[in-house]
């Protein structure tokens, strides 16, 4: 080993155990116990149930946006992940949560014309310095190519829709959105990116405002969701 590594010396370090590795961002360890989504899911949004075609929430509540793909359950290690890519500046994470997104989205064989991130207010932007979706929708972008386009804009800067219930969120998120360049969504169908699906609200209402702006067709991908998220 000492003799492997004097010859291909290790690039970088795990980004969960922090153990040297010579590519990539993880080891393979931590990669197999990573909350892959597998097994049965709900046709609609996306998230894993044990029977059936649709979650619960899918049967009471109906999306806008036609189909949601996630490549992880939003467990803990999950949770930390996704908060050291929003919050603490971490951005190539980007990368890494973009290719076992782009696989789940190829396996699910579904076609779009363009790539829309789920936009920022100017003031959280200004704050954050960047928009995860953004980077998440360039990497896909790279991965499809298929252009990435900001055709929305978020013209109201909304409380955080942590602690608030699904009628609380959709009553927040009631015209944050607005469609700036419609030539870029009419007759389009469009793949939003977004971080994280919990009730679903944020990319319905994008949807909602795409769509009055002329797309054909919505689907929608995050890195994570879950059964109780």
């Amino acid at each position: 080993m000492i003799f492997l590594d004097l010859l291909f010396p290790p690039k970088t370090n795990c980004i969960l155990c922090g153990k040297m590795i010579r590519e990539g961002k993880i080891c393979d360890d931590c990669e197999s116990k990573l909350p892959f989504i597998s097994g049965n899911t709900c046709i609609v949004c996306g998230k894993p149930i044990d029977t059936g075609e649709k979650c619960p929430d899918c049967m009471e509540y109906e999306h806008i946006f036609s189909r949601s793909i996630s490549a992880f359950e939003y467990d803990e290690t999950m949770k930390s992940l996704i908060a050291r890519f929003k919050y603490y500046k971490e951005r190539n994470l980007s990368e890494f949560f973009a290719e076992y997104m782009y696989k789940y989205i190829k396996d699910a064989d579904i076609k779009f014309d363009v790539i829309v991130p789920v936009p920022l207010h100017r003031t959280k932007l200004d704050e954050r310095g960047y928009n995860q979706a953004e980077l998440l929708a360039r990497e896909l972008s790279y991965r499809f190519d298929i252009m990435m386009s900001k055709p929305l804009r978020r013209i109201r800067n909304t409380k955080s829709q942590t602690e608030f219930s699904r009628e609380e969120r959709m009553k927040n998120l009631k015209g944050a959105f607005k469609v700036v360049y419609e030539d870029m969504v009419k007759n389009k169908i469009i793949l939003l990116v977004d971080d994280v699906l919990t009730t679903g609200s944020t990319l319905d209402e994008c949807a909602k405002v795409l769509k009055e702006g002329g797309a054909k067709d919505v689907f929608a991908t995050t890195i994570a969701t879950g059964r109780n998220v």
